[in-house]
């Protein structure tokens, strides 16, 4: 592969905008609430015992308010997940809030092998899931 000055000039940009692209997607969690019936906390422990139910495919409801937006994620017995982008921080653009709110996807996993990085990332864990925010996610992914 060529790098020079040329090949530089167009990569970097692409490389910029990509990190940055993830960083506001991705966000750190910085609230954690638990609707009656899920995990009840102290925020981060909230998640640790989504995670728990979730790995054992008991019912549990999750929403964490994080810097990009809200999450809600559900574990049902027969080991489904459901992780849906209820809304985008106002701070983010329209397109951006038009193609990723109110979307989501559904994850099939074998109990006690619970992916935790489908609570603790965007992207981490999803490959073995669909759905409407999956595709958002990876167009978003492919157009950076």
């Amino acid at each position: 592969m060529k790098t020079g000055p040329a090949c530089a000039r167009y990569l970097l940009p692409a490389v910029l905008l990509a990190v940055a692209l993830l960083a506001v997607i991705a966000g750190c969690a910085s609230n954690s609430q638990a609707p009656s019936g899920g995990p009840q906390g102290v925020p981060g422990q909230d998640q640790a015992a989504f995670i728990a139910a979730a790995n054992d495919c008991a019912d549990a409801n999750l929403t964490v308010s994080e810097d990009v937006g809200t999450f809600r994620y559900t574990s049902r017995q027969g080991c489904i997940f459901t992780k849906t982008l209820v809304r985008l921080n106002a701070s983010e653009s329209q397109a951006m809030k038009t193609m990723l709110e109110g979307k989501s996807m559904t994850c099939g996993y074998a109990k006690g092998a619970f992916d935790p990085r489908l609570v603790t990332s965007l992207v981490g864990g999803m490959e073995y899931c669909t759905g409407d925010l999956k595709d958002a996610i990876a167009q978003l992914i492919v157009f950076t």
